[in-house]
């Protein structure tokens, strides 16, 4: 991504609004997680139902530890597969300052770092954790191309990065808010 189209990307971001771009996986919705507003707005662009809570990508692990309590278990499985492997691994876990628009109204949340250079200069330049549902209505087919998110938006969106066609399966995303580990949706990561 080019310099002009970061620095555009940010300002709006920071003005509330919400941009696509391609993540760790797939097209997602990018939206300052600490701006209620643009959360709000991602619900309504997706038609989501408020009682589905959204991911959080953190451009770091201290971002991360802010926002949620880590077990020394969670913090070594992040670490391993956030920083070391840099595999996409959505983890759950008791939130701390968060939202409760983005949990849903419930005490965790979905937090991933991702290995995406765009997803991380956006979140270094904003200084904020970003939300990233998938780029799409909710029910409607995981956009995996600038088309397919125009297919589902149209012109709803101030800016969608083109990022070429994402090839990675979905997250796979691991609940480590209890002292059980359990698997909630199986992606790329094999557990």
């Amino acid at each position: 991504m080019n310099a002009e189209m970061l620095r555009q990307a940010v300002v709006l971001l920071r003005q509330g609004e919400v941009v696509a771009a391609p993540t760790d996986t797939v097209y997602g919705l990018l939206a300052d997680a600490t701006n209620e507003s643009a959360v709000r707005k991602v619900y309504e662009l997706k038609h989501r139902p408020a009682g589905k809570p959204l991911i959080v990508l953190v451009p770091s692990m201290d971002v991360a530890k802010g926002l949620v309590e880590f077990s020394a278990e969670a913090e070594d499985i992040a670490k391993r597969f956030w920083t070391r492997e840099k595999l996409p691994l959505t983890i759950v876990l008791k939130a701390k300052r968060v939202s409760k628009l983005i949990t849903a109204g419930g005490d965790t949340v979905a937090l991933r770092l991702p290995n995406n250079a765009l997803c991380l200069e956006l979140m270094n330049a904003l200084g904020k954790p970003l939300i990233a549902p998938s780029a799409n209505i909710s029910g409607n087919n995981t956009a995996v191309s600038l088309d397919m998110v125009r297919r589902d938006f149209g012109d709803q969106l101030p800016l969608i990065i083109d990022g070429g066609v994402c090839q990675n399966p979905p997250s796979t995303i691991i609940d480590m808010s209890t002292w059980k580990l359990k698997v909630l949706r199986q992606g790329s990561v094999k557990i």
